[in-house]
């Protein structure tokens, strides 16, 4: 058995049960009893189709088979990573309470380590030479910060893995109820002076009472950056609802790891600072909310896609998923500076919309208008 393709799995088998890693084309490969440690099995993935996502099937003694919620997505670059393992539970019911009385104290709260180091790497490979095709090799053509629309929700059973393991918290800060309007990557340039300035995702970008602020009062954005963040890197600040008197250059910077994930109040007044590292800062978002859009004049504005039901998890398998990005690749972008996948060209695509930058040399420090969300 190769060690690097050698995978251990935590299941709990019933006498007489056995337990399979399957590849999406059928490829199989049975998982070892581990010779020491119960409930523990040993899988060689290397044996499995390569670039192909696998999961989990528990055969039982009767000869049917159970595909368990294990999965998988694998790349060329370092083999199979395990998004579900890769992925924190945030179940405990102390550990919830703790974040959501944050949450509702100060309007913030960030949970430690929710994405492995595994699956931040997977991610960055999905999103890294899409940053490219929309940047191009001199980096100047565009502006400084891009949005890249539902790139990860085709990562096979990425959003499934995330739901399953965060339930409890968004039910706790979200409701039973839980509907994903958007998701997206946002990738703020190296070495660029381009800042958010301070405002609050109830105001839409439009007028306080309009529509959008209505339907989007309690929603809460999921906002997980696949770099580290600090001061230096456009790290997010925040004014908390404890001290709402701070002055503005007392607001509080929020620095986090890759893979932390912060929850914001529709009601928090943010912004982000400028990135001034040389690394390009890439984040990931996605924006919850307790009920879908009605917005019948912009079919295509929201998702609307439920990810709990009833307290409970739906199907947010490759077909929901799949099917929702090539449904939706018109999506009404809300910040004019998004690039969205277009399934029929396999490749990314800007709105007719997009304002186009002026190269660096020939730029105004005016001239890049700081509008969009984080």
């Amino acid at each position: 058995m190769n060690p690097s393709s050698q995978r251990l799995i935590e299941m709990h088998l019933q006498h007489g049960e056995s337990l399979v890693a399957r590849s999406e084309g059928g490829r199989s490969v049975d998982c070892e009893p581990h010779p020491d440690l119960p409930h523990l099995y040993t899988v060689d993935t290397g044996k499995l189709a390569p670039g192909e996502p696998f999961r989990y099937v528990v055969r039982r003694a009767d000869g049917t088979e159970t595909a368990e919620r294990y999965f998988a997505h694998a790349l060329d670059q370092g083999g199979p990573v395990d998004v579900w393992e890769g992925i924190r539970a945030v179940d405990n019911a102390f550990y919830t309470a703790e974040v959501q009385r944050h949450f509702e104290r100060r309007g913030f709260a960030v949970v430690r380590g929710v994405l492995s180091a595994d699956v931040v790497s997977t991610l960055r490979a999905v999103v890294e030479p899409l940053i490219t095709d929309v940047w191009g090799e001199d980096r100047a053509a565009y502006r400084d910060k891009i949005n890249l629309e539902k790139v990860l929700l085709r990562v096979p059973h990425l959003l499934q893995a995330l739901a399953e393991k965060l339930a409890p918290l968004l039910r706790s800060i979200v409701g039973d109820e839980v509907f994903l309007e958007y998701e997206q990557v946002m990738v703020v340039r190296a070495s660029s002076s381009y800042a958010t300035r301070r405002h609050r995702d109830v105001d839409g970008g439009k007028d306080g009472f309009s529509e959008a602020s209505r339907r989007h009062k309690g929603s809460v954005h999921l906002w997980i950056p696949l770099v580290d963040i600090d001061e230096t890197r456009a790290c997010i600040y925040v004014e908390p609802f404890d001290a709402p008197e701070r002055s503005l250059d007392r607001d509080l910077d929020i620095t986090m790891r890759a893979g932390d994930a912060l929850f914001l109040h529709n009601y928090l007044w943010h912004g982000s600072r400028a990135n001034a590292s040389v690394v390009d800062r890439v984040s990931w978002l996605l924006n919850f909310a307790p009920a879908p859009s009605r917005d019948e004049s912009n079919p295509d504005a929201d998702l609307n896609l439920q990810i709990l039901r009833g307290g409970a998890p739906t199907d947010l398998g490759p077909d929901v998923c799949g099917g929702l990005v090539r449904e939706k690749h018109t999506f009404l972008n809300l910040f004019d500076a998004f690039f969205t996948y277009d399934p029929s060209l396999m490749r990314m695509v800007h709105p007719e919309n997009r304002r186009v930058r002026t190269p660096r040399a020939a730029a105004s420090p005016l001239s890049c208008p700081a509008e969009e969300e984080r």
